[in-house]
């Protein structure tokens, strides 16, 4: 199974859809917030997701629970963990949950590691990058014994950071 996850899009819908025309083998489309776009807008391009902090966002829920392929995964956008300050709120809930995954937005900084076994992953924004350039996205590839996880540049698409670890 394949995850298209983005984040932090503020309105740029070409970005949204580039990214979609791009990755049409992806399974499952994933915002993560911060998108204001219109609940519509979103559900017509087959994606869902979280709310972000923004006072335009959908009525999507603040947290989202799925199990990919096995993988038990947790979405948020990352305001009510505090992201910005660090990572141990975000990371504690997503082990108390028991999730191999957790991805989160609204720090507009792509960031992908592993910790306390779980992998964490923000895609960044496709639209207002902060401390780097690079507009990006996340790609993920789930197998029942695989978690593949790239971060990619939006206009190349190119991965510009990748981390895959087998269960």
């Amino acid at each position: 199974m394949k995850l298209l996850v983005f984040s932090d899009n503020h309105g740029d819908t070409l970005s949204v859809d580039l990214i979609l025309k791009r990755h049409p083998e992806a399974d499952r489309f994933i915002s993560l917030g911060d998108s204001e776009m219109s609940e519509p807008a979103l559900s017509a391009r087959e994606i869902f997701g979280v709310r972000g902090n923004y006072p335009f966002e959908p009525d999507f829920p603040d947290d989202l629970i799925f199990e990919f392929e096995g993988h038990k995964t947790f979405l948020t956008h990352g305001h009510k963990y505090y992201v910005k300050s660090g990572l141990y709120n975000l990371t504690m809930r997503a082990y108390d949950l028991g999730c191999h995954l957790a991805l989160f937005g609204h720090t507009h900084h792509w960031f992908l590691a592993e910790r306390e076994g779980i992998i964490l992953l923000n895609p960044g924004s496709t639209a207002h990058p902060k401390g780097t350039d690079q507009c990006t996205y996340a790609l993920i590839t789930l197998t029942s014994d695989r978690i593949t996880a790239e971060i990619r540049e939006l206009k190349s698409g190119f991965p510009i950071e990748t981390f895959a670890k087998k269960y």
